[in-house]
């Protein structure tokens, strides 16, 4: 049996961060969480960073160090996504208390200080990408100490935000070309994937009313997702919980390369994610298909069965 990957999750928490952060807490046995680091994006930093207390609270799990990150996009004026995820991030849902406070480091300092000490670290970074590029300027040889960078963000044939553009990098394009152009070959999980796997009305309200682990609180916060967006849409897409998915179950996925650009110019493009997939010079690798019915069949069982 192999080591459980170490993972620092840097994300903008969010009701899917929630998800995800969950999920990464279920599989020990797969992933070691060294820290989180959170970002401006769905809510404000201040919130996001709460949020990420509020759910290690909920996973017991207090040991993970929590930082808080950059309060802003490098160039754009911030922007939030409160009417999806609610006021406080989190659909109004109680959980318990914050389990203690945030580390005093910050966040960017936090990637690179994790990096030293945890050979081999791999990324998750599930929100606006400002931190992880703040931390390659800093200190660009921390590039050749990550061992797997996965980015949940970019929509290949849509957006989300605009016609063009997926949230998380529309939030700080900037950011995201810095990254990407870093050298990593990232694994990118677009909305081209996520959305190949609504979880559906009657799944959410099965897992709330479930009284097995964490699903009566995922099932809430899923709910007051659902509704935000629209009861008509298919579901509420848990686009962060895939991208640690990749990490867990990479059977499941199939992933190619390509060379993968992002459009920072003003303008009804800017945000716009673009793979060309016959690049002989490919950069990165992106999910462009998945066993959807597996993933979200795992993801519930881990949520009913996460001890309480």
């Amino acid at each position: 049996m192999t080591d459980p990957r170490p993972l620092l999750i840097d994300c903008d928490p969010g009701i899917d961060d929630a998800i995800a952060l969950l999920l990464a807490f279920t599989v020990p046995e797969a992933l070691h969480v060294t820290a989180v680091t959170a970002v401006a994006g769905n809510v404000p930093l201040e919130t996001t960073s709460r949020n990420a207390l509020r759910v290690r609270g909920l996973a017991a799990r207090p040991e993970v160090p929590v930082f808080a990150g950059c309060p802003r996009p490098l160039v754009a004026q911030p922007y939030f996504a409160s009417e999806v995820h609610g006021a406080d991030g989190l659909g109004g849902v109680p959980l318990p208390g914050e389990s203690g406070g945030l580390a005093a480091q910050h966040g960017v300092d936090a990637i690179i200080e994790q990096l030293a000490a945890h050979p081999g670290l791999s990324i998750a970074a599930v929100g606006p990408l400002t931190n992880v590029a703040v931390a390659l300027v800093k200190r660009p040889d921390i590039a050749d100490r990550i061992g797997k960078l996965v980015i949940m963000g970019g929509g290949l044939a849509f957006g989300n935000v605009t016609p063009a553009a997926e949230f998380n990098i529309f939030v700080d394009p900037e950011a995201a070309r810095t990254v990407i152009e870093a050298g990593l070959r990232p694994v990118l999980v677009p909305l081209d994937a996520t959305h190949r796997a609504p979880v559906t009305a009657h799944a959410i309200e099965e897992l709330a009313a479930c009284g097995d682990g964490v699903a009566p609180e995922a099932g809430a916060m899923l709910r007051a997702y659902h509704g935000n967006v629209g009861i008509e849409r298919p579901g509420a897409y848990v686009h962060d919980a895939m991208a640690l998915a990749v990490l867990i179950w990479p059977e499941l996925f199939d992933i190619r390369p390509a060379r993968l650009s992002v459009v920072t110019d003003s303008g009804p493009e800017r945000g716009r994610t673009v793979a060309d997939f016959a690049s002989r010079e490919p950069n990165a690798e992106v999910v462009v298909e998945l066993d959807a019915d597996a993933f979200l069949n795992r993801l519930f069982e881990r949520l009913r069965s996460f001890p309480r």
